[in-house]
């Protein structure tokens, strides 16, 4: 039996990075494509643009398992049928989520979940990603980010992740196979 596999963490802790290893590491992995009300940034794939006329159909239509709206008023939506297939074909589903909504994910898929809760080594390395790649100009992410370690490091999120990894510079492929190693030990 697979798992679906979660990395959770805000933006800008590497999360995006770790599953292009994972995906390089086994065939069998399968990246859940979001749909999001936002174009595509430079240099990034994998998401699908759509508007919001158009999530609001598919989701009436029970194409979604959930519509999150994050940062700035940016919906996101996680298609269901390709997480369903991916696990009957034993496969290895992956996406990266919001630790807030970690309910959902339990109550959908109990017991086929292996979560990874993913930090930056630093508070200013975080910074730093966001601005180099312009996603935080308000400074919202990093004010959002510093809000959820809190609650990490006080230790409110542990029962929602399998396991948490400092996501450092140089080490991509190191993380990503520690990640795999564990992942795959939590079949049995």
């Amino acid at each position: 039996m697979s798992k679906f596999l979660l990395l959770l963490g805000p933006s800008g802790v590497g999360k995006s990075a770790i599953i292009d290893e994972l995906l390089k590491l086994d065939s069998r992995f399968i990246y859940i494509s979001p749909f999001m009300t936002r174009p595509l940034r430079d240099g990034e794939r994998n998401k699908i643009p759509v508007n919001d006329e158009e999530i609001n159909i598919m989701w009436n239509e029970g194409k979604f398992l959930v519509v999150n709206e994050l940062y700035d008023g940016i919906r996101y939506a996680t298609p269901l049928s390709p997480i369903t297939q991916a696990l009957t074909q034993k496969c290895f589903p992956v996406l990266d989520w919001p630790v807030s909504q970690m309910s959902i994910m339990a109550k959908t898929f109990p017991n086929q979940l292996y979560s990874v809760y993913v930090f930056p080594p630093s508070i200013d390395i975080l910074r730093e990603r966001l601005s180099r790649d312009g996603r935080d100009s308000t400074g919202s992410r990093v004010q959002s980010a510093c809000k959820e370690f809190e609650e990490f490091f006080s230790q409110r999120y542990d029962n929602l992740f399998d396991v948490s990894i400092s996501c450092e510079e140089g080490k991509l492929l190191e993380i990503a196979s520690t990640i795999y190693e564990k992942y795959l030990k939590s079949f049995n």
